[in-house]
């Protein structure tokens, strides 16, 4: 009898040492999870901000193409005054 008291006790003692494990692994588990959802939460926040300096960036290049267009014309403008000024003197 005393052996068996003794297989009980043990048994008991594993299954505390058991319960210790699970608890350390499912307290891993729950902080893991809880970074995970962190982590997803700043990717999403950083997703949101590269879309938004995306769209700047589209606009940006929207503006600098028609500053170019007016920068063209200017241009031409400015050549077409030189030529009238350049055909004066040769009146």
């Amino acid at each position: 009898m005393s052996g068996e008291i003794l297989l009980d006790k043990q048994a008991e003692m594993v299954s505390e040492e058991e319960q210790g494990w699970f608890g350390n692994l499912e307290e891993r588990i729950r902080r893991l999870l809880m970074m995970f959802h962190e982590l997803k939460k700043e990717r999403d926040n950083l997703t949101a901000a590269l879309d938004v300096e995306r769209g700047k960036v589209v606009q940006l290049e929207k503006k600098l193409k028609l500053l170019a267009q007016d920068r063209e014309k200017v241009k031409i403008r400015i050549d077409q005054l030189l030529h009238r000024f350049g055909s004066i003197d040769a009146s």
